[in-house]
């Protein structure tokens, strides 16, 4: 079963022109796994992690802390892939406001042997206070499942230690050794950099953060790959380091000899695609020139500079390609980065004029979704969230073009949940939108990112938002196949639905479940086995039988019994029929109607055995309610 619901998801996108998003090269949880072994191989083990691993094996749970910039939430997930690796998964908890009387952390969110990571380093204090309220609770069940949480304290915390956890402060690891890790994975040998490392150990004698030090070495392999067969390691280190530290000032230093707004618009919009085609820097500079309110070159057309010579001037130029990109390694960022920062009242206009740029055919997809990242990446960098939100809202409306505008909202929520800052605050607003009744942009928006994005570092959070969005969608339709599809591929998800529709509150809500149940019928053999499952699936039958018409739920029963006849065990054939009739024990046309089509469908031997559980259940079904009659005046 589970082999088909992996090839299903894998496949089902590609036969559809109404993917937002790509589908991930495997389901999410073994995106998060393989993300996890990588961080590992270029992880330069800091002072202390011995330590907390020594802990986090023994006792199920460490809390970490250290200076910002060490490393500290890495270190956390190399501790948990370092654990051995049972049939639990790796996934990351984010605490989320709860409604009344619930808790911050559900102990229904722990699966057998699970590997779990409670970031906590953006939080502030209340939230911090609440959830370590929670833990000792929390812990019980962890250690009742052999599960493990690894938790990262923020830094201005760690003088509020934990009286019921271990606490380990985490060091700074080497950063000569985090750059030769990322130097060898990205195909760097040590022959290569051995001999002439004087340049990159000077820079990092300074001991910038972690994250700069990866992005450095990245910077090193860019700069070896723009000139092929050019350069040395120095070089190469000279080029990357300038690209982190001296662009800001170049562009700085260029900005006064730009003088006019043309030149300007053709740098920021350069920056903006850099690496696509000329065509569409073009036509983008004219339309940056439109929305600011600049002038266009009023001379006679044939009296313009050509674009190459426009370009030169902003240090950029035209490839044999003709795609448009800089000269200097990191200008494209810096320009971004200065337009931004030191000309704020640019914003607004470069949000409307990304909209049009993104209808323009020149560009393809990939310029498209580079472009929109690149927007985000700026907004989030200042915190103009509300820039965001309101792209999002503009380009979700019911009558925005599927091809550009809604894909665009896709990518650009998509990157947005993921940021560390933000990311919770955006993780909050697709709950709050997904209990609501989105747009059909929005609600297709909101099921693409959820299956394909937020699923593979908060697959819970997922499984929550994609259940409200199939309970509301006016019909059957995007969110309701994407949920099926998505707890396909985990049992633990499945048991954490049928535990949703079983428990449901609300009565409004279960209609739409007992419906959605009806088309979830493909589970695990142990959920007919476990008291808390079978329980879970006679209340979900009940809801079924009492809500809907026997021409909704005759099917399904008649698959559920195909299934329990072909079996072969006599337990769980058992317990499937028990779950069947216990839900329909009071309702006798439900029973007759089952019988009467088992007869039809099944086999002889599995149609007595339903004949007995439903004799049985309904002796003790009016052996239940004879007091009460007897007792009852005649």
């Amino acid at each position: 079963m589970s082999d088909r619901f992996r090839d299903l998801y894998l496949n089902v996108f590609e036969a559809t022109q109404q993917s937002l998003l790509k589908t991930p090269a495997a389901v999410p949880r073994r995106v998060a796994e393989n993300q996890l072994i990588r961080l590992q191989r270029r992880f330069a083990r800091p002072e202390g992690i011995n330590a907390a691993y020594d802990v986090l094996a023994t006792d199920h749970t460490v809390i970490l802390h250290g200076e910002p910039g060490s490393g500290r939430s890495s270190a956390a997930r190399v501790l948990l892939c370092e654990l051995p690796h049972g049939k639990g998964t790796y996934h990351e908890l984010a605490p989320e406001q709860p409604k009344e009387n619930a808790a911050w952390l559900s102990p229904d969110l722990i699966g057998e042997e699970d590997r779990m990571l409670l970031d906590m380093s953006a939080t502030d204090i209340a939230v911090w206070s609440a959830v370590h309220k929670e833990l000792p609770g929390f812990h019980h069940e962890l250690l009742r499942k052999g599960a493990f949480l690894a938790i990262v304290l923020p830094h201005r915390f760690e003088e509020r230690p934990s009286t019921d956890f271990v606490h380990k402060k985490i060091g700074r690891p080497s950063e000569w050794e985090a750059a030769v890790r990322h130097l060898r994975l990205s195909g760097l040998g040590d022959t290569i950099w051995q001999k002439d490392r004087g340049v990159l150990c000077g820079h990092l004698d300074s001991h910038p953060p972690m994250r700069e030090v990866a992005r450095l070495t990245d910077l090193i392999v860019e700069a070896r790959a723009a000139d092929p067969g050019q350069g040395t390691f120095a070089t190469w280190c000279e080029t990357a380091i300038a690209a982190l530290t001296d662009r800001d000032r170049q562009v700085a230093d260029l900005l006064p000899d730009l003088e006019e707004g043309r030149q300007r618009a053709l740098l920021l919009t350069a920056a903006m695609l850099d690496g696509a085609r000329a065509e569409a820097v073009h036509r983008a500079t004219a339309m940056l020139l439109e929305n600011v309110g600049s002038e266009q070159d009023s001379r006679p057309l044939l009296e313009h500079n050509g674009l190459s010579q426009r370009l030169s001037v902003v240090h950029a130029k035209m490839g044999d390609d003709a795609r448009v990109r800089f000269t200097e390694l990191g200008f494209a960022q810096a320009a971004r980065r200065h337009f931004w920062t030191n000309l704020p009242d640019v914003r607004a206009p470069l949000g409307k004029w990304l909209g049009k740029v993104l209808k323009l055919h020149e560009l393809t997809e990939t310029d498209r979704e580079r472009l929109v990242g690149r927007f985000t990446e700026m907004c989030l960098g200042t915190g103009n969230t509300k820039d965001l939100l309101t792209l999002i809202d503009l380009w979700t409306r019911d009558d925005a073009p599927r091809a550009t505008e809604v894909r665009a909202a896709a990518h650009l929520l998509g990157k947005s949940i993921e940021d560390e800052t933000y990311g919770s605050d955006f993780r909050r607003l697709t709950r709050e939108w997904s209990t609501s009744r989105p747009t059909k942009n929005r609600r297709e928006v909101l099921v693409e990112v959820c299956e394909k994005v937020m699923s593979i570092h908060h697959p819970e959070a997922a499984l929550v938002r994609l259940h409200h969005l199939a309970r509301n969608e006016p019909h059957r339709g995007v969110a309701r196949e994407a949920l099926l599809r998505y707890v396909g591929q985990d049992s633990r998800l499945q048991r954490r639905l049928l535990w949703r529709m079983a428990t449901a509150q609300s009565s409004r809500h279960h209609r739409r479940d007992a419906d959605l149940f009806l088309d979830f019928s493909d589970l695990p053999d142990d959920f007919l086995l476990a008291s808390a499952t079978r329980e879970w699936l006679t209340r979900c039958w009940r809801m079924a039988f009492d809500l809907h018409t026997p021409e909704r739920w005759a099917p399904c029963a008649h698959h559920w019994l195909a299934t329990a006849d072909a079996v072969g065990d006599s337990d769980l054939s058992g317990s499937a029929l028990d779950i069947l009739v216990n839900a329909a024990a009071s309702r006798y046309p439900v029973l007759s109607r089952v019988y009467a089509d088992a007869r039809r469908s099944v086999s002889p031997t599995l149609s007595a055995q339903l004949l007995r559980t439903i004799n049985r259940a309904q002796t003790a079904y009016f052996s239940q309610r004879s007091p009460d009659l007897e007792a009852s005046p005649s």
